[in-house]
């Protein structure tokens, strides 16, 4: 079964979009949502980057989960990190296309202190 981890997620960043675009960051974790039921129904990674039009690829473990079904919506990008050991996803931050290089540089480093502390243990 797949769990969502928002231990490490950017919560002041994550709660300052939601208060300027509160649909957008509903349905990016409505999309979220439903990325863990596809996967706990039998659907790989890979599968899903090609099944499901709102989750895509950044490089890496990283991924990012658009909005969808918002009428002028925001383009909005929750990025997550994806651990297939463990079955486990972990929101890092959210952003829009205007602040896409920092938020993906800012999620590389999030990434990074993850996977150093799953390997360390903890």
């Amino acid at each position: 079964m797949w769990t969502i981890n928002q231990d490490n997620a950017e919560r002041s960043q994550i709660k300052r979009y939601s208060k300027k675009h509160p649909r957008e960051v509903v349905a990016c974790f409505a999309n979220l949502e439903r990325l863990c039921l596809a996967l706990d129904g039998g659907l790989t990674i890979q599968q899903a980057e090609t099944g499901l039009g709102f989750f895509s690829s950044e490089g890496g473990d990283i991924y990012r989960i658009a909005q969808t079904g918002v009428a002028h919506a925001k383009e909005t990008r929750l990025y997550v990190l994806v651990i297939i050991v463990g079955s486990s996803i972990h929101v890092l931050t959210i952003g829009d296309k205007d602040t896409q290089q920092r938020d993906l540089r800012r999620s590389r480093e999030i990434a990074e202190s993850i996977k150093r502390n799953l390997e360390a243990g903890k």
